[in-house]
């Protein structure tokens, strides 16, 4: 199952790293995450990330993050993000989805 959803990203600290949109796939444990603005923050951080989502939803994600570009048909090119969910956030997820 996918899901589409508006997200921020936060450090340990609880300090902001990224927001955009995201795309949520708990079949494979990942979220797609395309920033409004492209800031270096997000690849240094170290430790476990907090993923708030506009539903409410939160998933603790780990630092490892794959950044790729994007060239999808109707949005403008840019950077993205893969992000991996850990532990039993995925559960809590799909269990109380929308």
């Amino acid at each position: 199952m996918i899901v589409d959803s508006f997200g921020k990203l936060f450090n340990a600290s609880g300090e902001i790293v990224a927001e955009g949109s995201c795309q949520v796939d708990m079949d494979r444990g990942s979220v797609t995450l395309r920033p409004i603005v492209d800031t270096p923050l997000l690849s240094r951080q170290t430790g476990h990330l907090r993923l708030e989502l506009d539903d409410g939803t939160q998933l603790t994600v780990r630092s490892q993050i794959i950044r790729f570009r994007l060239n999808v048909a109707g949005t403008p090119p840019g950077p993205a993000y893969r992000l991996f969910v850990v532990g039993p956030e995925q559960q809590r997820y799909a269990g109380g989805g929308a």
